[in-house]
């Protein structure tokens, strides 16, 4: 009769180096493990701080001066992260850090998909404000 616990060690340690999150895997997903936690602290403090800031400012009477305009963009700005990146952590914990199933191929396509659109839409409005500009002289 064989020992079926040299087996499992062996599981065990393919499924441990299957998890080990390395840069090739997946930038997002390499980032988010070693940095996201952090970020995710930071910016609900910067949310927290410019809120409170703008409330100084409310209460003073200077509620829509330029600078209390700029820190309200920057708390909404500051929470909507803070959100964004707790949704990403709580959807990566959720599934054990595993790994993507789509390839590396398939976002190298998708990337360059978004380069080409972005591209399009700035020479279409540039070329747009360029007609405009040219009429009006």
């Amino acid at each position: 009769m064989s020992n079926p616990l040299p087996e499992e060690d062996d599981d065990r340690e393919d499924q441990s180096q299957e998890d080990e999150i390395k840069r090739e895997d997946g930038l997002v997903r390499y980032w988010m493990f070693f940095n996201g936690e952090q970020v995710r602290l930071f910016s609900a403090l910067a949310a927290a701080f410019f809120g409170v800031l703008w409330c100084f400012l409310y209460v003073l009477g200077a509620g829509r001066s330029v600078f209390a305009i700029v820190l309200g963009i920057l708390a909404i700005v500051s929470s909507f992260i803070w959100w964004m990146l707790s949704d990403q952590l709580q959807k990566y914990a959720e599934s054990g850090w595993r790994r993507d199933k789509h390839s590396s191929e398939r976002d190298r396509i998708e990337m360059r998909v978004a380069i080409f659109l972005w591209l399009f839409i700035f020479i279409s409005v540039a070329a747009i404000m360029l007609l405009q500009w040219k009429q009006g002289r």
